[in-house]
């Protein structure tokens, strides 16, 4: 099935509260909650003029999972509402950490591999519809490629200036073995598939990446016509 084109998925900073708080709530989609006992949720702000904010959500502070996931949640747009961009962890990380944001070796096992595309050259504005199409397409076909190779359908999320591919892994441990694999997957992606327009983030292989959530608005640089804040959003 073809994808949405960038005019359905796109949309700026002006979308309703309800509207961005149910897309925050899809997050649940990208991120398998099975066994997690804590959430991280990472608030950086695109200009610098606020600190850095990391809040742990701890499953034993909540009477079940969705008190959980409605704590994070709420917190999620209302952290972005104030100028946050709001990142949370890729892969599940051990349930005693506290007050610091999350290293390697904090990460329990591998459950996502990511495969972020974006546009080359000046990265510092937000994309413009253009940009963020050829990202699209690029996005496609290494969908495409992969589930010829055999791998499972990924999750895709516009993250508002690029384009994501989430690949679910078996809980892979975290190990030094398999950091290198997935750093071998993404130089080889990018080998076959990066051009003068857009490239695979290579760097995006340490066991403790954030990644946008989606429903929160992606800002950098100046907003214009041309080139608006985007709300990060999975797709269909």
């Amino acid at each position: 099935m073809t994808e949405p084109s960038v005019s359905n998925v796109k949309h700026s900073a002006g979308l309703n509260t309800g509207a961005q708080m149910e897309q925050i709530h899809s997050a649940s989609e990208l991120f398998p909650l099975d066994g997690i006992q804590l959430l991280e949720l990472r608030a950086i702000d695109p200009f610098a003029s606020m600190p850095t904010r990391v809040v742990h959500f701890k499953a034993n502070s909540y009477d079940s999972l969705n008190s959980l996931k409605g704590a994070f949640e709420r917190r999620a747009l209302e952290m972005n509402q104030a100028g946050y961009n709001i990142y949370t962890t890729l892969n599940p990380i051990r349930p005693d950490l506290s007050g610091a944001a999350a290293k390697d070796a904090d990460v329990l096992h591998r459950r996502l591999l990511l495969i972020d595309i974006d546009r080359v050259g000046n990265t510092k504005q937000p994309a413009t519809d253009a940009e963020l199409n050829k990202a699209q397409t690029a996005a496609e076909a290494i969908s495409v490629f992969l589930d010829e190779d055999g791998w499972p359908s990924p999750k895709k999320m516009m993250s508002g200036n690029g384009f994501h591919l989430y690949y679910l892994l078996d809980d892979l441990p975290n190990t030094d073995e398999v950091t290198a694999l997935v750093k071998g997957v993404l130089n080889q992606l990018a080998k076959k598939f990066d051009n003068d327009e857009f490239a695979i983030d290579k760097s995006v292989f340490n066991a403790s990446r954030i990644t946008k959530v989606p429903g929160t608005v992606a800002r950098k640089a100046t907003a214009t016509e041309e080139r608006p804040y985007r709300i990060a959003r999975l797709l269909p």
